[in-house]
């Protein structure tokens, strides 16, 4: 029995396929037609729940767009594509558009998904961005330093996963984080800190602070010419160039690299005396500290 689909658009497309055809069209899908499409899924793979939480989010956000990606059955019904869209339907409760392409043959399903997802560091290059790579991981650390709790452990894990279009919004409401990458660049490269990490910490800091010239915190950190030892800027080179260079030392991750920038900030626009800096297993994401004058 074929199942019945809402039109959006009120046609479909005809395209021949031996002896049928292929249609496809445009439809609003409700969570109660998602339901039953998904009734009929036989040998797909099983369903990822980060992917279908990350989907749904997005729909419930408003942010879910109409596509060339949607879901393909074949002459009988049965879903060879887009169970974990369908899933994100019944689980967000909302109706959102998408193709629906009917009467695939079954054999095409061997090359279905093999292609190479596209990344948000591309989805950024197609606006024309520099550096898109590091760009994206530097708003993907903003997003996941401003949402999640300053006490989490660890930054992995489904919740901490974000859209291409989440990324491309960030990267409108935070315009400046493209500079703070391009000046992130150097210092990761004398030091070893996380590229995007430290751009990151650059683009919160300073944000906290605007009123405070940066430019001695970098030159301090890139050249650790003439610094005391109790000087701030000496620790977190010191850190990250010790670090780098004990090959059996457990590598940190990017929240650790962020997290110890924030702290020698602090230190240095306080002027603390600081000889030493280490960020320790179940310690509280620092806050930067705030000058307004």
């Amino acid at each position: 029995m074929p199942v019945n689909f809402p039109s959006l658009e009120g046609r479909e497309l005809k395209f021949p396929s031996g002896n049928e055809e292929i249609l496809s069209g445009i439809y609003i899908l409700t969570p109660e037609v998602a339901t039953e499409i998904l009734g009929r899924n036989i040998d797909n793979r099983p369903l990822d729940r980060h992917t279908v939480e990350m989907y749904a989010s997005a729909m419930v956000r408003g942010e879910w767009k109409l596509s060339h990606q949607g879901i393909a059955v074949d002459h009988q019904g049965v879903l060879l594509d887009g169970q974990h869209r369908l899933a994100a339907v019944v689980k967000s409760g909302k109706s959102v558009p998408m193709l629906v392409i009917r009467g695939v043959q079954r054999d095409t399903f061997s090359v279905v998904d093999t292609g190479k997802r596209r990344s948000a560091g591309d989805t950024l290059r197609l606006t024309g961005a520099q550096d898109t790579n590091h760009l994206a991981a530097a708003l993907r650390y903003l997003y996941m330093y401003e949402t999640l709790p300053k006490d989490i452990g660890s930054w992995s894990g489904g919740r901490t996963r974000t859209t291409n279009d989440q990324i491309l919004e960030l990267s409108k409401t935070h315009p400046g984080m493209l500079d703070c990458v391009r000046r992130a660049r150097p210092l990761a490269a004398n030091t070893g800190i996380i590229a995007s990490a430290c751009a990151t910490g650059i683009y919160l800091t300073e944000r906290a602070a605007p009123k405070i010239n940066s430019e001695e915190w970098f030159s301090g950190i890139l050249t650790g010419a003439n610094l005391d030892l109790g000087d701030p800027r000496l620790a977190f080179r010191n850190f990250f160039v010790n670090g780098r260079a004990q090959a059996g030392r457990r590598r940190m991750n990017a929240r650790e690299h962020l997290a110890i920038y924030i702290k020698g900030w602090n230190d240095w626009v306080n002027g603390e005396s600081r000889k030493l800096i280490a960020f320790r297993k179940g310690e509280t994401m620092p806050t930067p500290v705030e000058r307004n004058n």
